[in-house]
């Protein structure tokens, strides 16, 4: 039978491995992960309202508002009211933004090829199917525990 233990360590090591390499490719345009969460979200959907975004990327109201201050600073964000009630906040990118998306892409891309490059299409499809599975079970079992332990 398979150890739980050794799936467990397996993800934190894979997990741990490409954070570091993430974020050594990040620095290089001054971009933190948490940041990069909000530009991938928002080259999808530019214009999120902010409260949106912090519930998109499971992050609280103070979290994700520091996340944006920061980014802010750095001219890859914009703030702005909505025309229609004041008192929501929209997040838009800013041209500098949409400059470094195709380098940030391109190294996930590159990064995802290496990660698997002894792979075939069978092996890379059942992955998929198997990390969905997880993410389902995740879903499911791991996070309404979270729930009941805030309320």
């Amino acid at each position: 039978m398979v150890s739980f233990k050794n799936v467990n360590d397996l993800i934190g090591i894979i997990h741990r491995c490409m954070r570091r390499f993430f974020e050594s490719q990040m620095k290089k345009y001054d971009i933190t992960p948490p940041q990069f969460e909000v530009l991938v979200t928002l080259w999808n959907e530019d214009g999120l309202v902010l409260s949106e975004l912090g519930r998109r990327l499971s992050r609280d109201g103070p979290t994700i508002t520091g996340i944006i201050d920061r980014m802010e600073k750095k001219k890859l964000v914009t703030r702005k009211r909505s025309m229609r009630d004041r008192r929501v906040i929209q997040v838009y990118l800013t041209s500098k933004a949409w400059e470094v998306k195709e380098n940030l892409m391109k190294m996930q891309q590159e990064a995802g090829k290496d990660i698997t490059v002894n792979f075939s299409e069978h092996d890379i499809q059942t992955l998929e199917d198997l990390l969905y599975k997880i993410l389902s079970n995740i879903e499911e079992n791991i996070l309404p525990k979270i729930q009941q332990s805030e309320d």
